[in-house]
């Protein structure tokens, strides 16, 4: 199913920025081509700016954003990003060292060596992303993003070749026109060119998008994430209780108990998650010297959740303020009575019989006060 997701990162390449460089920087390389000496460093330039845009491009995309970046003046320095650096210098040692193994094992073993080799530069680039330089020259690392991730790294090495095939059918079956610029250039080799561009940032995508799925099994933070959104959300939400306990507190402290309930009131309404800020609100309540708040908010969390069937959590509220004030109690004897039976069928007697002590004086309730006194004489026994 993830290896299926990363299918849609595809067309990334094909939209805006992304797809105009690659039409621009097609030109220009074959220009360079047949500028002979003269078009060394044109092509040096296009071919640096290039390899910097793909990796701009994965870091966008494992940041969330599936949108292709603008080639800005950073990508064009070439102090600002060294990864195209790196991997070419991991790539050209391999082959280096790789070569010196000819004669001792021949041919053939050298031959599996660099296929082997090639099937790993995309774990390369992906490890170069997600854990620096250092950790891409580990082959244990490259074998154990591969193995994560097997169905998700299948489709990026299928992309290549599918697009080298592609490029290499594409020059036979097209007409040899030629475009129409001060240099005669085949339209067959433009449209080579930019095939190869746009498989080589495909899977430059795919790979930010296999790192952005599939973060937790590859251990990679994105800068934006669901989680790191949660998280944010969580920090502005502990902020904003911080600031209404305080303003609730000053009133409490006041005296002006009307104006402390009436403040949580109009939170509670405000909130898109009442019950959420509700149980905040208490656990901040219970922490005050002075328990009645933290009472009057547990009155009205318990209904909560026992209606959502949190009925742990509610036996919880119910026995944090019993251990303040063995008198607290529910505000509805339905309510009561459903925690005097969670109680007595948990094993808690002693909460389930607190809760039971003086229930007809407080519930005018004729039908809870014949099943309280029902599940007192079951206690008894």
């Amino acid at each position: 199913m993830h290896a299926m997701e990363t299918l849609k990162y595809l067309s990334i390449p094909l939209r805006g920025a992304a797809l105009v460089l690659i039409l621009s920087f097609s030109i220009l390389l074959l220009l360079a081509a047949h500028g002979g000496l003269l078009g060394l460093p044109l092509a040096l330039l296009v071919a640096s700016w290039f390899f910097k845009y793909g990796f701009a491009l994965l870091d966008q995309v494992a940041d969330g954003v599936n949108e292709p970046p603008v080639l800005s003046y950073e990508m064009l320095n070439p102090a600002n990003e060294s990864r195209p650096l790196g991997l070419v210098v991991v790539v050209a040692v391999f082959y280096f060292l790789t070569d010196m193994l000819r004669f001792s094992l021949g041919a053939e073993a050298v031959t599996v060596l660099r296929a082997v080799g090639l099937l790993l530069v995309p774990a390369i680039i992906m490890t170069q992303a997600a854990s620096g330089f250092a950790q891409s020259l580990n082959p244990l690392v490259l074998l154990q993003i591969v193995a994560r991730v097997p169905g998700s790294y299948a489709l990026i090495l299928a992309v290549l070749a599918g697009a080298w095939w592609l490029a290499t059918v594409l020059v036979t079956w097209l007409p040899g026109a030629e475009l129409p610029l001060a240099i005669e250039i085949p339209l067959p080799e433009v449209v080579r060119i930019a095939v190869l561009m746009y498989a080589w940032l495909a899977s430059f995508a795919m790979i930010g998008g296999v790192l952005y799925v599939r973060r937790q099994e590859l251990g990679f933070e994105p800068s934006r994430s669901p989680e790191r959104a949660a998280e944010k959300n969580k920090r502005e939400r502990a902020r904003q209780i911080d600031l209404l306990i305080d303003r609730i507190f000053a009133e409490w402290r006041g005296g002006a108990y009307g104006n402390a309930w009436r403040t949580i009131e109009k939170h509670l309404n405000d909130s898109p998650r009442p019950s959420d800020e509700l149980r905040d609100l208490f656990e901040r309540a219970s922490q005050w010297p002075d328990p009645r708040l933290a009472h009057r908010l547990a009155q009205e969390l318990i209904p909560q959740l026992l209606a959502a069937r949190k009925t742990g959590d509610a036996l919880h509220v119910v026995r944090k303020q019993l251990q303040v004030d063995d008198k607290f109690r529910p505000l509805q004897s339905s309510d009561t009575i459903k925690l005097v039976e969670l109680a007595r069928d948990g094993g808690d007697r002693r909460t389930a019989r607190t809760l039971l002590s003086g229930f007809a004086e407080r519930y005018e309730d004729d039908v809870a006060r014949r099943i309280a006194v029902q599940l007192s004489q079951q206690l008894e026994r």
